[in-house]
């Protein structure tokens, strides 16, 4: 049986720009479908609000904000995988990610019921340029897991001589415990063993203070003088910053003392807030070890912020993630040059082009004058009394006037193996491979079954209890549609088409409400219904509601 039209009444009263209100056919499932192509790259910013424009301007309809929350989940969900099987994934995901890179580690904890605690991941090409190639630096840091099974990310990087990010390791726990931080660091031990003059930066965590004294009693473990700086309250006061940092970057007793005395003078409080923080064990002044010039963990924080988003995807996803993030870094830096040594040390030949050198010992022991102070300079132990060619690996102002005075045209010689052209090169030689598609995974049945975590602790933090008792005199919100100004439903309920002249449509809302909001006396009136002629109400000075 056939169909035939026989009479089409092409006649519309209505206009052909107007936008549908939440059409019905307008589903999360099918706006799910209509997003995976855009939904494609994990890193990408695409909120609700885009969303809601991209589909007036696709299919000129309106649809909610929840509905457009539920399409992008239903999007994201399409391309990672179901949370709850990406744990299954995790085992297949690490054994294939040794089969392709050989040299890199991974390990999964779970518990008696096989339920998913941990995994640790590092990556061999990694930790290769770390114990060949970079300086003995680790800067820790952790950051919360969102989505449907909440955890911690917790991260290890090192630094190259072009002082640019290395990822070393990464992994995921149910929470930032000391257990977890030990069981992290105690896997990245068996990855580089014991490293000479190791300095470990972190925050001020406890549970991390627990794992480096556990694992890493030898290494300097120094922390973080920006978390510090935020634990105390400065304020806006750039001058107290100012001093703060200055006291932080002094190399010697002396000038430290003078700078915290400032502080002091500055300040008092916040001086007394300092010394009881520890201050001077956190600075260049009094460090015990070589921290190599770094006091703060920012660099394991902009990882944070790159993986800020990812965070929401199934776990095997951010695993991926950090894969592709370190294949895409070793290719693109194989070829650079160490220029922020170069810049560096440049700006140290500037600044000592005038300092008076005498010589105490021909060729090994100077002494230097820098305007302010005299320095002893040793070249047989590669030391000054500034104690910056020491901290830092480069050579200071004071070793490099010391070389001009010899006759040197170079003093690059005397900066650490790790700032080398060479080194750097030698950094990203290895090379990563990508896994593939899933269907082409090698499966093999003697791993361990994984399942996802008990959300039993819960998360740390205020909870976002909606169900809160009011304080005392406090009067319920009514809701009403931001379209119609109807008390009866929202504006993701509301039926009602979308204004031409939408500002003086929102005039029109805004003082329905104000009215709707006033007092009622007897006789029906409201207070203000009634104005005096004295009085005029515009639509345009009704205050919003």
């Amino acid at each position: 049986m056939k169909w035939v039209v026989g009479k089409v009444n092409d006649i519309h009263n209505c206009d052909r720009t107007e936008l549908f209100p939440d059409h019905r056919n307008a589903t999360a499932k099918l706006l799910g479908h209509l997003l995976v192509p855009k939904m494609g790259d994990p890193s990408r910013v695409y909120k609700p609000k885009d969303i809601i424009n991209d589909i007036i301007l696709a299919y000129n309809i309106d649809i909610s904000y929840k509905k457009a929350w539920g399409g992008r989940n239903i999007a994201l969900e399409s391309l990672s995988g179901c949370p709850k099987n990406s744990f299954s994934q995790l085992l297949y995901f690490c054994y294939n990610l040794k089969v392709k890179n050989p040299g890199w580690v991974t390990h999964i904890e779970t518990d008696d019921e096989d339920r998913f605690e941990m995994v640790f991941i590092a990556f061999g090409v990694a930790i290769r340029a770390f114990l060949d190639h970079l300086r003995p630096l680790i800067i820790i840091d952790a950051a919360h897991v969102k989505g449907t099974y909440l955890g911690t990310n917790m991260l290890a990087i090192g630094m190259d001589g072009n002082n640019q990010i290395v990822p070393l390791a990464t992994g995921v726990s149910q929470g930032e415990t000391g257990r977890s931080w030990t069981w992290f660091l105690t896997h990245l031990k068996e990855c580089i063993g014991e490293v000479p003059d190791l300095a470990i930066i972190s925050d001020r965590h406890l549970g991390i203070q627990q794992a480096c004294q556990t694992v890493y009693p030898e290494a300097f473990h120094g922390f973080c003088c920006r978390h510090l700086m935020l634990n105390c309250k400065f304020g806006t006061s750039e001058r107290l910053k100012a001093l703060y940092w200055k006291a932080c970057k002094c190399y010697t007793t002396d000038e430290f003392t003078h700078a915290f005395a400032q502080i002091e003078r500055q300040s008092p409080e916040a001086h007394q807030k300092l010394f009881e923080a520890g201050v001077r064990f956190k600075s260049m002044a009094y460090c015990t070890g070589k921290c190599y010039n770094y006091m703060t963990s920012n660099s394991a924080e902009s990882i944070n912020n790159s993986t800020r988003h990812v965070r929401r995807s199934p776990i095997s996803m951010l695993m991926e993630y950090y894969r592709g993030l370190v294949q895409e870094w070793f290719y693109a830096r194989a070829g650079d040059l160490s220029d922020w040594a170069s810049a560096k040390v440049k700006d140290r030949v500037f600044k000592s082009a005038n300092w008076t050198v005498k010589a105490i010992e021909h060729r090994w022991i100077y002494e230097v004058y820098d305007r302010r102070k005299k320095h002893i300079v040793k070249f047989r132990e590669n030391t000054c009394t500034c104690r910056k060619w020491q901290l830092s690996g480069l050579p200071c102002g004071h070793a490099i006037a010391a070389c001009r005075f010899q006759g040197m045209t170079s003093c690059n010689h005397l900066a650490k193996r790790w700032f080398r052209t060479t080194t750097l090169k030698a950094t990203y030689q290895a090379l990563i491979y990508p896994l593939g598609e899933y269907n082409s995974w090698e499966l093999p049945t003697n791993l361990q079954v994984v399942k996802p975590p008990s959300m039993v602790k819960p998360q740390s933090g205020r909870p976002k209890n909606k169900d809160r008792i009011r304080s005392q005199g406090e009067e319920p919100r009514e809701n009403s549609c931001q379209r119609c100004g109807s008390g009866a439903h929202t504006r993701g309920e509301c039926s009602a088409p979308l204004p031409k002249n939408k500002k003086a449509k929102k005039r029109q809302i805004r003082a329905t409400i104000y009215l709707q909001r006033l007092p009622q006396y007897p006789g029906g009136s409201s207070q203000g219904s009634q104005p005096s002629m004295s009085q005029s109400y515009h639509l345009d000075n009704m205050p919003d509601p």
